[in-house]
């Protein structure tokens, strides 16, 4: 019993090291910058000459991570009820440097081909601000979104950001005391296009949820610097906006509605709500400043997106050939091992873990990454099932074959087949998640497996073989 259980151990340990080896890999790899995709012409008339009178002042304000449902603050009120109070759909993903790479270039994060993450390395092609060589960005840090985008000055320098690796402590705390003042003098200089970016939202909401003291405060602060940079330029035109919202407990980057919508104020214009898409945000960006739309741009003039709403319109889609063949598999699958398994019923262990992580977590989604959910709930449910299987101590098709089939189903939907062809494939809303979820479930089952045909083979302490039947 003992060397069964030691290679049991020992079989279990060094698959598990293997994968765990390769899930950060893994993770990284699904939401990497892929393709560029097209996007189909929204409703309206994208090409239709635009009447708005250029501006010679654009101030852009991004509330980052400011759920709709809390972007009731005064100085926002206030702006909104002098312009257009808007609905804007960010599209997907909501992660702060593909939303602005949108808002900059007006093309969707799916014809950039950017993924759901903040890191670039290289600028953002296309984008408004290279445009205009005194373009500035005073963020309150993340500066490197602002530097991606093509902004010619940003402050502050790469050593007083605190998002950065590396960073001056001292000097990050000292502009964190001056960003409201430095703000507030971008905002009433001569500079025509100039970008401020709020992050203490985000921040708040990403270590406390959208809920408590800190939350709070940090809305309340946002507040009062908007409320500041607004009334040092009020001949300017103004942009204020959030890039994206948060879930309850904090975390976005999905394509659910609370993260996707965002509340939007553009003054002055004429006094009117209504819903648009970021790109037509974008478009009216580059009618203020004269400057044409990049050609795959579909973007239209503000007042026709108001007029044509087109919901889930830069949102991708799955090509249904994905989901005929993903749903292929796993009828194969489960059939398969519903044919050659007894007692049948303990193929029921993957969907019980899958209602699990439903009932327990909610809908998988990028916004909320943790897979030790999906582990935990993988392996409770496969006791009761290994339990059925006893005296079948060979017997691991019940576990691995329905594994390997979500895994390979997930991996269809995902689209992981054309990644491996051409490069990565951009993230798939929902879908993505699904596949490193399912991935983790499988690893589960394989180290499982793993320990199981070590018990089955090795001797026990008597000196048997686990397959030779016991006298």
């Amino acid at each position: 019993m003992i060397g069964r259980a030691l290679a049991a151990l020992i079989a279990m340990t060094v698959v598990a090291l293997g994968l765990a080896a390769l899930r950060r890999p893994l993770a990284a790899w699904l939401i990497a910058d892929g393709r560029p995709q097209a996007q189909r012409a929204l409703r309206g008339a994208a090409g239709v000459p635009s009447k708005v009178a250029p501006a010679s002042l654009v101030r852009v304000v991004v509330l980052d991570g400011l759920s709709r449902a809390d972007a009731h603050l005064p100085a926002l009120d206030a702006l909104c009820a002098r312009g257009a109070d808007l609905a804007i759909d960010v599209g997907f993903p909501t992660k702060s440097l593909p939303v602005q790479a949108v808002l900059w270039s007006g093309l969707t994060a799916q014809q950039l081909g950017l993924g759901p993450h903040n890191d670039r390395a290289t600028g953002v092609p296309g984008t408004l601000p290279v445009r205009f060589p005194d373009s500035l960005a005073v963020a309150e840090s993340w500066s490197s979104i602002a530097r991606a985008v093509g902004f010619a000055r940003v402050i502050p320098a790469p050593a007083a950001d605190r998002a950065r690796e590396g960073h001056d402590p001292a000097a990050a705390a000292a502009w964190a005391v001056r960003f409201p003042d430095q703000a507030v003098a971008a905002a009433a200089g001569p500079v025509r296009l100039v970008l401020i970016h709020l992050l203490a939202i985000d921040e708040a909401a990403h270590a406390h949820g959208r809920h408590g003291a800190s939350y709070r405060d940090a809305l309340a602060a946002a507040d009062r610097t908007l409320a500041r940079v607004l009334a040092a330029r009020p001949d300017a035109t103004w942009l204020v906006l959030a890039d994206h919202g948060h879930v309850d407990g904090g975390g976005h980057g999905d394509a659910e509605l609370a993260l996707r919508i965002v509340r939007g104020c553009v003054a002055p214009f004429g006094i009117t709500r209504g819903a648009v898409h970021l790109v037509d945000v974008a478009r009216h960006l580059r009618d203020l400043l004269g400057v044409a739309p990049e050609a795959d741009a579909v973007g239209r003039p503000l007042a026709i997106a108001l007029a044509a709403p087109d919901p889930d319109a830069t949102l991708p889609r799955l090509p249904v050939t994905r989901a005929l063949a993903a749903a292929l598999v796993l009828v194969l699958a489960f059939g398969a091992t519903l044919c050659t398994v007894r007692p049948r019923w303990t193929v029921a262990w993957l969907p019980v873990a899958a209602l699990g992580y439903l009932i327990w977590q909610g809908p998988p989604s990028l916004s909320a990454r943790d897979p030790r959910a999906a582990a935990l709930c993988a392996v409770l449910a496969a006791i009761p099932a290994r339990i059925g299987l006893q005296g079948h101590r060979r017997r691991v098709s019940p576990f691995l074959i329905p594994a390997l089939g979500a895994v390979v189903a997930a991996g269809l939907i995902a689209g992981v087949p054309a990644a491996l062809v051409d490069g990565t494939a951009p993230a798939t809303p929902i879908w993505t998640a699904v596949l490193e979820l399912v991935a983790t479930v499988g690893a589960v089952a394989l180290t499982g497996a793993a320990g199981w045909l070590a018990w089955s083979a090795a001797p026990d302490s008597a000196g048997r073989s686990g397959g030779e039947p016991a006298p």
